[in-house]
């Protein structure tokens, strides 16, 4: 018997279907997976609420990764008691886990990003305590009431990344794609930590799995066939990477890249079957911007004989 799943809007900056998390119902309290922001974590209480839930009946936070987007209000979850239990267990990446325990250093790095958009965009930040977080290593199974949840660890988005598999459905986080109303799935390239070789290897991992269903942060079930959707997905990660590759063959950098890339993803989304709203919604859950930091770091830290002088563009 399949367990019942949710998937609940956080209305990220007022806006529906941006960032989304995703709940399991067991019979040892919820499974959330992946908690949004800290500044959405009223409209998550929201959201169970209509469901029948509250907070404190998220026993069990399984993070994908430690990005404010998928885990800024995971201390929530774990200060969120009820008279008769404490707060939830947060499973993560063992990368993940010290920044979860003391998110100063994700704060410093964010807030070069981000600057006075910081509160806006992600509310408070703080730390997990460490009692209450669980480390997950590649292949680790949680057993809770009935159900199992495998860990399966998927780099090329984040070193610290996992999708989690339980019956026949899978939670894909980011390096699964992101994929916004009628629009097409893309790699969210964000730093430092893109690499295109870890990435296709883990959509080879999502494939081998044969999930009937793929939830996605960005945003919840996909709504077709999923095979397509992860052949479409690689073929942009392949894409897009050769795309800054040959410009930067050409000699341009980040100030030169920004808007062209910007303009770039737009007509791919357009064409691959997104509105213009939609475009915006890409944009704001996933800035275009972000893209070329990322793909410029990659081709320099670890293919930098292949964009020297001589260097030939794709054909």
């Amino acid at each position: 018997m399949q367990s019942q799943v949710h998937v609940l809007d956080t209305r990220q900056l007022g806006r529906p279907g941006i960032i989304a998390a995703t709940v399991l119902e067991t019979s040892d309290g919820l499974a959330l997976f992946d908690t949004g922001p800290e500044s959405t974590f009223d409209n998550i209480a929201a959201e169970l609420a209509r469901a029948g839930f509250t907070p404190a009946d998220v026993r069990h936070v399984f993070l994908s990764h430690i990005h404010f987007d998928h885990a800024g209000a995971a201390w929530r979850f774990v200060e969120t008691t009820s008279a008769a239990r404490t707060g939830a267990t947060v499973y993560v990446h063992p990368r993940g886990a010290p920044h979860l325990i003391d998110p100063t250093r994700l704060v410093d790095s964010a807030t070069r990003i981000f600057g006075a958009d910081m509160q806006k965009l992600w509310g408070r930040i703080a730390p997990v305590p460490q009692e209450n977080v669980r480390v997950l290593q590649d292949g680790d199974v949680v057993r809770i009431g009935s159900v199992e949840i495998r860990t399966i660890e998927t780099p090329g988005h984040a070193s610290h990344h996992h999708v989690y598999q339980w019956d026949e459905s899978v939670f894909g986080g980011d390096v699964a794609g992101v994929r916004i109303g009628s629009g097409p799935p893309i790699p969210p390239f964000v730093p430092p930590e893109l690499h295109v070789e870890s990435w296709l290897k883990s959509i080879d991992k999502i494939r081998a799995l044969n999930p009937t269903k793929l939830y996605l942060p960005h945003f919840g079930a996909v709504p077709d066939d999923i095979a397509t959707h992860l052949d479409q997905l690689e073929e942009r990660v392949r894409r897009w990477s050769c795309w800054f590759r040959d410009r930067i063959i050409a000699g341009e950098d980040e100030p030169q890249l920004i808007q062209p890339f910007a303009d770039y993803e737009a007509a791919d989304l357009l064409a691959g079957g997104a509105t213009e709203e939609s475009v915006r919604d890409y944009e704001t859950a996933d800035p275009s911007f972000m893209a070329v930091t990322a793909a410029l770091r990659y081709w320099r830290k670890y293919h930098p004989d292949k964009i020297t002088d001589g260097a030939q563009p794709s054909p």
